[in-house]
């Protein structure tokens, strides 16, 4: 038999009577200014075609409850978008599953950041930006922004936008070409968000550096670049956070050219163990010794100090969009493992350290990945497992908090706000409560007070019941994955195992 499990019933309610204009919200760098650190639900929402494919299983409000309990402040969620449309456009159901995460993390009391995301979509964004603008990719740009813009074009503040993930020219080098053509789409988007009216009109957007790499972003693209915004103060600029390669991300040794060092695979912090110095993150392959540029304490202070002066200080707040550093379980046991550990602990102290004293947001990439068996092992919060939630590197989490003061993570649970849906200052949604909900699951069978109709995530109807008054639905036989289920202004997804 199939087992089903509920991930969230969404209900409609009526507008408030009235029509409001709609509201002039915060700067971004007022609203910066509460964002705290952050979290990614990585390796989730940005899979093509369906979230779970990778092995998370799809967000809850457990989940993003448990992130603000950690002391996150701030929450990042990569979207895919382009696997999910029909047409040129975005289906209603993926939004409808969308706008049930968001949800989530806004009712948990974080500020959300929702993306379009283009890793595994065949790069149809990310890795085309060449030196002229693609007119299918402008008009992909700006019909996914409009549908998504208004989608949530009523959410308060603590929404936002980001137009991309990590974009990059067609080859390695940036010219001045690549650039003004990453800035025309980043104009697109940002037309189309103003262009749906409402909060959207003066809702926070974020643009990304090239390839979010700092020194790219320094080096080719100044402010001046930028594109232009009807409303002042309201873009933030986003860069990525992975230094040194060789010990946050890389997995071997490698070779990058021909007239370039072997690149050895970094295991420890700083300087942590003199007996391998080729092991150590302050190594440096071409000097042949260690360096202290390199200093996991030294190289972020250096590079988040230019994002302030090139940014923060020009207008535009800057978040560090995904930092992170994986586990070495596969290569490492007994005290090495240890000390490696260690040194990860104080890697993730010093960027949080490094960002908070420049002006920056960090926000920590989780992939979700539990496993002491591979090589990407970036998890910190459980995902795949019971129970959901659960803190899987507190002495982490605990170095991050001490930077904002929080002390010692400890559950104290999070009270819900539910009124982040909003038309100018008056509520214009209230989320029903359980006692209002007449959609529902018992088992196999799904029940309603009309016609009930069963979606996938792109759209496509799986099967449907009844037409008006009592409606049930059964699901046996329905194939393993995420659905949407709605009924009436009702919805319910639910995941099928």
């Amino acid at each position: 038999m199939a087992r089903l499990g509920v991930f969230g019933i969404v209900c409609g309610a009526a507008l408030l009577a009235g029509t409001v204009s709609a509201a002039t919200l915060p700067t971004a760098k007022e609203v910066q200014a509460n964002m705290g650190m952050g979290f990614n639900i990585g390796n989730s929402m940005e899979v093509p075609n369906n979230p779970t494919l990778w092995g998370n299983p799809y967000p809850t409000q457990a989940l993003l409850d448990s992130v603000k309990a950690a002391g996150f402040n701030t929450v990042r969620i990569p979207c895919a978008w382009d696997s999910h449309a029909l047409g040129g456009k975005i289906t209603e159901t993926w939004l409808d599953s969308v706008k049930t995460v968001v949800d989530y993390a806004m009712r948990a009391g974080l500020y959300t950041i929702l993306n379009i995301h283009h890793e595994g979509e065949g790069g149809w964004f990310q890795s085309n930006i060449g030196t002229n603008v693609d007119n299918g990719i402008d008009t992909k740009m700006k019909n996914y922004w409009t549908q998504i813009a208004n989608k949530f074009k009523d959410y308060n503040e603590r929404l936002m936008f980001a137009g991309a993930n990590e974009p990059g020219p067609n080859i390695d080098t940036w010219t001045a070409q690549h650039v003004s053509t990453l800035m025309h789409y980043y104009q697109t988007f940002i037309d189309a968000v103003r262009a749906t009216g409402g909060n959207n009109e003066t809702r926070t957007l974020i643009i990304q550096g090239l390839n979010t790499d700092i020194n790219k972003s320094v080096a080719n693209a100044p402010v001046n670049t930028f594109p232009k915004d009807n409303v002042e103060g309201r873009l933030m600029f986003e860069v990525h956070y992975y230094d040194p390669y060789q010990y946050t991300l890389m997995t071997g040794e490698q070779n990058w050219g021909a007239s370039e060092p072997i690149q050895p695979q970094y295991y420890y912090g700083d300087y942590q163990k003199s007996s391998e110095p080729k092991r150590n993150a302050g190594y440096n392959a071409w000097a042949g010794s260690v360096d202290s540029k390199l200093a996991s304490i030294t190289h972020p202070q250096e590079q988040f100090a230019k994002m302030k002066t090139n940014y923060v200080d020009k207008g535009y707040p800057v978040i560090v969009g995904e930092f992170g550093a994986n586990v070495r379980t596969p290569e490492l046991n007994g005290s090495d493992l240890t000390l490696h550990k260690n040194g990860r602990v104080q890697w993730h102290k010093d960027v949080v350290s490094a960002a908070k004293q420049y002006g920056l947001t960090p926000i920590l990439w989780d992939m979700g990945n539990e496993s002491d068996s591979g090589y990407d092992n970036m998890a910190y919060i459980r995902r795949q497992s019971s129970p959901v939630g659960k803190i899987l590197e507190t002495d982490v989490i605990n170095a991050m908090r001490s930077v904002y003061n929080l002390g010692n993570y400890e559950n104290k649970g999070v009270t819900h706000v539910e009124d982040f849906i909003t038309e100018g200052n008056t509520t214009a949604l209230k989320v029903a409560t359980s006692a209002t909900v007449k959609f529902t699951r018992d088992g196999n069978t799904l029940y309603g007070s009309g016609k009930i109709s069963l979606y996938d995530l792109k759209g496509n109807l799986i099967r449907s019941a009844g037409k008006v008054g009592n409606t049930k639905m059964d699901l046996q036989g329905i194939h393993q994955g995420v659905y949407i289920a709605k009924c009436g202004g009702q919805m319910m997804q639910i995941q099928i195992r």
